[in-house]
């Protein structure tokens, strides 16, 4: 059964409103961690005095020089790539405390900054399921593009199957997204289209302590409609289109009544 793409993301809202100032507070922490490891990270692997642009008025051109010495900081310099490595870590699992924090502002449940840190209560697990799905829409992509997007939206679900079910391991997590996401694949990517606009918006300075809040509790009251509709298939649950219809319809005749009638 098909979701209501507009109920979804209004419920969504709402549950941004009922989380209320800190929804905020913990993206604004996100977006300067981000920033600030992001930084570092170009500084380690990309440093200016080695690698920088170089501009050619007379031929009107830009080329990238590198100079000689930094093909040799692999060996002379390793702590600066073990320092960016652990940092890349860091990054994917700081979004793993995103997607937690997210989940629990979608399902209305108390919520703070510092679920930003839960997925470092399990960062192999983390990390392994990182790793793994990156190496399998990686493989499908060779065979062309399409199918490389089409494995990224099969196993969109697996991330928020890991981090709610400590006893599924990592393939196990892939192989039920994979599940959940037959025939919703399609649905998912109206979804992201649905959400374009706020994707271009991110792109400005700091517009992502709004946006990325919006986007990602839409995705997880997205993960929880699935799931919900998984164990009632019947009734579809609250994002159900029949659900939708439904509220349509007697809206229609709440519309068509007259004022004794109520």
């Amino acid at each position: 059964m098909y979701l209501n793409r507009p109920a979804l993301k209004a419920e969504a809202r709402a549950c941004m409103s009922a989380s209320g100032a800190k929804t905020y507070l913990t993206a604004l922490v996100y977006v300067l961690l981000s920033l600030a490891m992001t930084e570092l990270l170009s500084r380690l692997l990309f440093p200016t005095d080695q690698i920088y642009y170089v501009i050619d008025f007379e031929n009107r051109s830009v080329g990238l020089h590198i100079e000689p010495e930094y093909y040799t900081r692999v060996l002379t310099e390793p702590l600066a790539y073990v320092i960016a490595l652990l940092l890349e870590l860091a990054l994917a699992i700081l979004d793993a405390g995103v997607a937690v924090f997210c989940l629990r502002v979608a399902r209305r449940e108390e919520s703070s900054v510092w679920n930003l840190l839960d997925g470092f209560a399990q960062p192999w697990r983390v990390l392994g399921l990182v790793l793994l799905r990156g190496v399998l829409i990686f493989l499908w992509s060779l065979l062309f593009v399409v199918p490389g997007i089409v494995a990224a939206y099969r196993y969109r679900l697996a991330l928020y199957l890991l981090l709610e079910n400590p006893q599924l391991g990592v393939t196990a997590c892939l192989r039920e997204s994979k599940r959940l996401m037959t025939g919703r694949k399609g649905e998912l990517f109206v979804l992201d289209l649905s959400l374009l606009g706020w994707y271009l918006l991110s792109a400005i300075p700091f517009a992502a302590v709004y946006t990325l809040p919006y986007m990602q509790t839409t995705f997880a009251c997205y993960y929880l409609a699935v799931t919900e509709n998984d164990r009632r298939p019947d009734e579809g649950g609250r994002f159900g289109r029949a659900y939708g219809r439904e509220q349509d319809r007697q809206r229609r005749r709440d519309d068509e009544r007259e004022p004794w009638e109520y």
